[in-house]
C-alpha cells in the first residue's frame, strides 16, 4: 500500500502540490485587498491617463471618449482572459502586476509622455489622433489588460463552499468599491495635495505592495530586487523631474516658470507655462505678450475705461492688470484655486484684483453682477479651448452678463484667413451671438494667430447691402456723422 507513495515527489506534481497549498493558505484578507487594490489602481489608471495627455493632445470629448473606449475595450478582454486560467493562479498575478507597474510607472510618466509624442509627430505624424491611438494601444491597452485579468484570477481563490454567483457578486462589488475610491481619492486628494508624479508613484507603490504579498520572499528574492530598483527608478522619473521641472502639478495643469527668457519683439522676461504651452510672460515692466497689451491698449486707451468692472475669464498669470488696473476693478475667475499662489512663486508676486476659483460656465449662469467688459482667454493647452467654452450658448452667457454699453473681447488662436474648419466655424459662432464684432489677427498669415475680437454688447442685426441698383450708403455716412 505504501509502494505508491514515492510518485507524490515527482517534480511536476511537487510543483503543482506547492502552488495548490498556496492558493489553500492564502489569507482571506489578502485576498481581498488585491481585489480592492487592483479596483483602485485600475480606475486611477484612466484618471491619470486623461490628465497626462492633456498636455499633448488637449482635453476634447473625443479625446476622453477614445480613452475611455480603449480602456474598456482591453479591460474586457483581461476579464476574458482572466477567465481562461486553470491553474499557476498566483504567478499569473505576481506577472501580471510586475508589468503592470513597469507599464505604469514609466508609461504615465511626464518624461516618457513628452518624448514619446514628440518623436511619434517628429517622424510618423502630426495628426494628435494618430499619436493617441498608437499611445493607447501600446501602453494604455496592455496595462488595462493585464489589470482586468484579476477580478476572474481571483474567484479562483476562495473555498467554493459558496454559490458561483455569490463569489463572483463578491469580488466584483469589492472591486467597484475599489474604483470608486481610486476614482473620488486620486483626482480630489492625490493630485490636488501631492501632485501628478507623487500620485503615479502612489499607484505603483500599490502594484508592488500586491507584488509582495502574493510573494513568497525566500524563493523569489530576485524578482523582489528587480521590483524594488523599478520603484526606485520610477520614483527618480516622476517625482524627481517633477520637482525639477515645475513649481506645481494638481488636476488642472503642470505649472512651470521659466526666468528671465527671450521673447521677440517684447524683451527678457518671465514665462509661465501651463501644460508644457506658453500660457503668460512679463518683462521687468510688467508688459505681457502681444496679444495682452493690445487688449490694454483698447480697453485704456481706445476705450479710456475707468471705474469699470472688468471680467477675466482664465486668470494665467494675472498679467491684463500686472502693470496696473489703471483705476478699474479686475475680477479674474479660473477653474485652478491654487493659480495666485502658484503664480506668486517667482512670475508676479501681486494680482491687482479679485479671484475666484471657479468654472466659467457655472461663473456666468449665476453671477447676479454686470460688467462693463469681458476677457475671455480660456485654454487647457497651447491650442485647446475646453470644449463647453467655445460653444454658443458660452457666448450667449457672455452677451447676457455685460452692461448695455459693454463689451466682449476673445482671443482666439486660430488661422486668420479662416481656411481650415475650426477657425471658420470658431467665427461663425461668436458672430451668430455678437453680431457687430471686429477682429485683429496678431500677426495676420496663413497658420496660427491670436485673433482678437473685440465685440459689442449691442445686437443689431443688419444684411442690408451696398448694389448699383440701391446704395444708399452717402445717406448712412450723413445718419453716422450727425450720430457722431
Amino acid at each position: 500500500m505504501n509502494s505508491a507513495s514515492p510518485c507524490i515527489k515527482l517534480k511536476p506534481s511537487k510543483n503543482k502540490s506547492m502552488e495548490s497549498s498556496k492558493v489553500a493558505a492564502l489569507n482571506p484578507i489578502t485576498i481581498l485587498a488585491v481585489i480592492l487594490i487592483e479596483g483602485f489602481v485600475t480606475i486611477a489608471v484612466e484618471m491619470l491617463t486623461i490628465r497626462q495627455l492633456i498636455t499633448v493632445v488637449g482635453n476634447s470629448v473625443i479625446i476622453t471618449s477614445l480613452i475611455i473606449g480603449i480602456f474598456l475595450l482591453f479591460l474586457a478582454f483581461g476579464y476574458y482572459q482572466g477567465g481562461n486560467h486553470r491553474e499557476n493562479y498566483l504567478q499569473v498575478l505576481r506577472n501580471n502586476f510586475t508589468w503592470s507597474s513597469l507599464l505604469l510607472g514609466v508609461g504615465l510618466s511626464y518624461p516618457f509622455i513628452q518624448y514619446f509624442f514628440f518623436y511619434v509627430f517628429q517622424s510618423l505624424s502630426s495628426n494628435a489622433l494618430f499619436g493617441l491611438m498608437l499611445y493607447l494601444f501600446l501602453v494604455t491597452a496592455p496595462l488595462v489588460y493585464l489589470l482586468g485579468q484579476t477580478v476572474p484570477i481571483t474567484t479562483n481563490l476562495f473555498r467554493h463552499d459558496h454559490h458561483v454567483g455569490s463569489i463572483s457578486g463578491k469580488v466584483l462589488g469589492l472591486s467597484t468599491v475599489g474604483s470608486f475610491l481610486g476614482s473620488v481619492l486620486t483626482t480630489i486628494v492625490l493630485m490636488n495635495f501631492f501632485g501628478v508624479a507623487w500620485t503615479v508613484f502612489f499607484n505603483f507603490a500599490l502594484l508592488y505592495i500586491l507584488i509582495l504579498l502574493l510573494t513568497n520572499f525566500r524563493n523569489n528574492y530576485i524578482r523582489l530586487f528587480i521590483i524594488t530598483m523599478l520603484g526606485i527608478f520610477v520614483f527618480l522619473l516622476n517625482v524627481s523631474i517633477e520637482k525639477s521641472i515645475f513649481v506645481k502639478t494638481n488636476n488642472y495643469g503642470d505649472y512651470q516658470i521659466v526666468q528671465n527668457t527671450m521673447v521677440s519683439p517684447l524683451g527678457v522676461g518671465n514665462m509661465l507655462n501651463i501644460n508644457n504651452s506658453p500660457s503668460s510672460f512679463l518683462t521687468a515692466e510688467k508688459k505681457g505678450f502681444e496679444y495682452i497689451e493690445y487688449i490694454k491698449k483698447i480697453l485704456f486707451i481706445d476705450l479710456k475705461f475707468v471705474d469699470k468692472d472688468i471680467l477675466v475669464l482664465g486668470a494665467g498669470g494675472f498679467t491684463l492688470s500686472a502693470q496696473s488696473t489703471f483705476g478699474n476693478h479686475f475680477l479674474y475667475v479660473d477653474i485652478d484655486g491654487s493659480l495666485p499662489e502658484t503664480v506668486k512663486q517667482g512670475f508676479n508676486d501681486q494680482i491687482n484684483g479679485t479671484f475666484i476659483a471657479e468654472d466659467a460656465r457655472k461663473f456666468l449662469k449665476h453671477s447676479p453682477k454686470k460688467f462693463d467688459a469681458v476677457v475671455s482667454d480660456v485654454y487647457s493647452s497651447h491650442y485647446t479651448i475646453p470644449f463647453h467654452l467655445l460653444t454658443q450658448e458660452y457666448f450667449q452667457s457672455i452677451q447676457q452678463i455685460l452692461n448695455p454699453n459693454g463689451v466682449a473681447i476673445f482671443n482666439i488662436i486660430a488661422n486668420p484667413m479662416l481656411y481650415d474648419s475650426y477657425s471658420k466655424r470658431v467665427d461663425n459662432t461668436i458672430r451668430s451671438v455678437f453680431k457687430n464684432c471686429m477682429t485683429v489677427p496678431i500677426p495676420y498669415h496663413n497658420g496660427a494667430a491670436n485673433i482678437i475680437y473685440i465685440c459689442s454688447a449691442k445686437s443689431i442685426p443688419d444684411k442690408t447691402v451696398y448694389t448699383d441698383n440701391r446704395n444708399p450708403s452717402m445717406i448712412d455716412i450723413f445718419n453716422k456723422q450727425m450720430r457722431s
